[in-house]
């Protein structure tokens, strides 16, 4: 379902538009001072209808993070209703300016819950307000304090009469709209902070949730994708098309989607349409097709990646302002004094390097996308996508169609991961039914969703740092070599760079004397993009790994060590609440050990101590307990739930995750390459939440949770092995050429 302004409503004035729905239905501009500003800009739509049924149209997306059960449950405290009766819709994109918080947001960065809490709060409480006032006018009482409000029923206390907001929301919508409204208190607080079961999981549990998969139109056809198998290839000439199939279109690149060696224009794939799923698939593996590969194709290995980074560490060209700085820059993060001569100078010299492959994002669900174009008239698309406004804006410019003619359904994600964050398989899917104009969903087959992803990007991290007799750290070099996510989408890069690059190795609160940190950008044309925690997933590992490996030349406990050196009081407050649920300090079971690491992202802070065990071929994973700091907590459970895939996510990267590229081609091909961690070996993961701030200090910085639970797992992990074998991991995975058959 989409919430869409119906066409009959597009000339109305606003006071005419709210009560031509048939209840209250508010567009409030719910933000900062240049939203209030923008008069035509709707954020929020939040509908009370007649019957008292009460709609959200959110753009998130449901990938399963449970983000419509948050949103529902944040919006019913202020609103005064029970959770069960908000039913959260996904909400077509806007184009309004500035960007809609509530039908054109991105999923991606966790950040629903954060960027939307006091929003949807201040909507609650000015919808109730309105219903509140729409009571006064029937009762004919002007007095605030005659009124009470309980379970979506407004009660006049002198009468004992009661209203429902149903029989309220038409006359509400005749009101003036109020500014703002007082929310309810901390101590009353019903929902938020509470563990209520999330309203989208029967329906994933019966199979009636509709993902981008399951979607079905009269007439539909079916196309699988072919790419070229090596990165910046073009098509040579056009197949026949092979028999099974209906046709076989060329799909180009298209502006905003290109990456890396994958240039906007070039015709790199084609689409192999066929009356079924299996006669699409089926032709598409048949078909023979020639590419023009591009000249450097024999350069663009795995190793030749790492020793470009290997040069790029000693020699990259410093950042300068105005120039045009292409790949190979290296940019200033953070300085403070000369750590090169404390370093010189102490007592201690440590240096070691951190490398991390590119790996993909393998979300269950392939990407796959759904358009009905009719010429002229309307292109209707399905997708499971993180970003629908970007989506729209593809779209129109594809077809040349108004906002209007377009529309775009967000449907449920078999996840995400932020893979479908990105816009390739919808414009190719547009480009296909602008060709065969009936019905088409496009869906890529595994292989391809493997070998053409974009992907994490690899990373080659040095670092260098002195130590006194004592164990102070004097002076901290840190220098990170990887491709820029941002600069592949054209973005110019600031004087610091790429922050998805040194995310997590920045103003870091540990008391390190003089510091330098430098982010430089790879030259490798891979396509990366966004991943589950991205930066901070790369450079937790290479910091905590190092502050481990401090310790240990210090002959100190790393979790002393670093209670030692942090200066941040929520840091500390992080690191001892996942040390104490471990049981930091008393022996670990025989054959066994414990790791320890911190990092922050998205506004949280997180640590993890992992326990691990020796196999004959390198370490398991037995336990796992993780504290955060996210600020509020709306549910619980589900903040439990994030962080504990979160974990399994972690788990996967660093025993197992790795694409290596062959001549410019990707290596492994589907899962069975590409090991994954089994039920069997799932350890058990203890969540700690950190005590929350009071909830209307709106000075107080609210965390994200989605991606947490992944950088520190590999540092704790790589920590933990370490003590246990003596031997320090610095390269991921752990186990690089495992496969599922192992």
């Amino acid at each position: 379902m989409n919430a869409r302004i119906p066409e009959a409503a597009a000339s109305l004035d606003r006071r005419q538009f709210v009560t031509a729905m048939g209840g209250l239905t508010l567009g409030l501009t719910l933000g900062g001072k240049a939203e209030a500003a923008a008069a035509t800009a709707v954020n929020a739509w939040l509908t009370i209808g007649s019957d008292g049924s009460i709609t959200l149209a959110s753009g998130a997306s449901d990938m399963g993070q449970g983000s419509f059960s948050g949103l529902a449950q944040i919006l019913c405290e202020d609103l005064m209703v029970d959770p069960g009766q908000v039913k959260v819709v996904p909400a077509a994109p806007s184009l309004a300016s500035p960007a809609p918080v509530g039908v054109a947001i991105n999923t991606v960065g966790s950040s629903v819950t954060r960027n939307n809490f006091w929003r949807l709060r201040d909507a609650g409480a000015i919808a109730r307000e309105m219903l509140v006032s729409a009571a006064m006018v029937e009762m004919g009482d002007t007095t605030r304090a005659n009124f009470a409000v309980s379970n979506a029923v407004v009660t006049h206390l002198p009468t004992g009469r009661r209203l429902g907001y149903g029989d309220l929301a038409a006359r509400a919508a005749t009101l003036p709209v109020p500014t703002s409204a007082p929310l309810v208190p901390d101590a009353q607080l019903r929902c938020i902070g509470k563990s209520l079961p999330r309203a989208d999981i029967p329906a994933k549990v019966d199979g009636s949730t509709v993902y981008g998969i399951d979607v079905r139109r009269p007439g539909m056809v079916y196309a699988a994708i072919r790419h070229c198998p090596t990165l910046g290839g073009v098509l040579a000439g056009v197949p026949a098309v092979p028999s099974g199939a209906l046709a076989v279109v060329p799909v180009k690149i298209a502006a905003g989607t290109g990456r890396g060696l994958e240039a906007v224009g070039n015709v790199n794939a084609v689409a192999v349409v066929g009356s079924t799923t299996w006669d699409a698939w089926q032709a598409a593996r048949r078909l023979s097709l020639k590419w023009t590969l591009p000249a450097n194709a024999v350069a663009l290995n795995t190793d030749q990646f790492m020793a470009d980074a290997q040069a790029l560490m000693n020699s990259a060209t410093p950042y300068v302002a105005g120039a045009a700085n292409p790949a190979g820059t290296a940019y200033t993060v953070e300085r403070s004094g000369t750590p090169e001569a404390a370093i010189a100078a102490a007592d201690v010299k440590l240096e070691a390097s951190y490398s991390l492959p590119y790996v993909a994002h393998a979300c269950m669900e392939v990407l796959n996308c759904t358009v009905d174009y009719q010429p002229g008239v309307s292109c209707e698309v399905w997708a499971p996508t993180q970003s629908a406004k970007s989506a729209l804006t593809l779209v129109m410019a594809l077809t040349g169609m108004t906002a209007a003619q377009v529309t775009v359904h967000v449907t449920a994600l078999g996840g995400g991961l932020g893979r479908k964050a990105e816009l390739d398989f919808i414009s190719q899917a547009v480009q296909v039914a602008m060709v065969i104009r009936k019905p088409v969903k496009l869906m890529w087959p595994r292989e391809e969703d493997f070998t053409h992803d974009q992907y994490r990007p690899m990373a080659l991290v040095r670092v260098q740092a002195g130590l006194n007799k004592s164990g102070q750290v004097l002076g901290w070099r840190y220098r990170n070599v990887s491709p820029s996510i941002l600069g592949q989408r054209g973005v110019v890069l600031p004087a610091t760079g790429d922050s998805q690059g040194y995310e997590g190795s920045h103003g870091l609160p540990y008391d390190f004397g003089a510091r330098l940190t430098e982010w430089v950008s790879h030259t490798a044309g891979v396509p990366v993009g966004f991943w589950r925690s991205v930066g901070a997933s790369i450079n937790t590992f290479a910091v905590e790994s190092m502050i481990d490996e401090l310790a240990l030349a210090a002959g100190a406990d790393p979790y002393q060590y670093r209670r030692s050196r942090l200066t941040n009081a929520r840091w500390l407050a992080v690191l001892d609440a996942a040390a104490q649920a471990a049981g930091w300090g008393t022996p670990a079971p025989s054959g066994r050990s414990r790791g320890i690491a911190i990092g922050a992202a998205f506004n949280s802070i997180v640590a993890q101590v992992v326990e691990v065990s020796a196999t004959t071929t390198g370490p398991k994973v037995t336990r796992v307990w993780l504290a955060i700091d996210c600020g509020w907590v709306v549910n619980p459970n589900s903040v439990e739930a994030q962080l504990v895939g979160g974990v399994v996510h972690g788990l996967n990267a660093a025993l197992y995750g790795k694409q290596t590229f062959v001549n410019g081609a990707a290596q492994a091909k589907n899962f069975n390459a590409s090991r994954m961690l089994r039920l069997s070996e799932m350890p058990q993961v203890v969540v700690k939440l950190m005590p929350q701030p009071t909830l209307l200090d709106r000075g107080q910085v609210m965390g994200g949770v989605g991606e947490l639970g992944v950088p520190t797992l590999a540092p704790a992990l790589a920590n933990a092995w370490a003590r246990l074998s003596g031997q320090r991991v610095r390269a991921l995975p752990f186990y690089p050429k495992a496969t599922m058959g192992d």
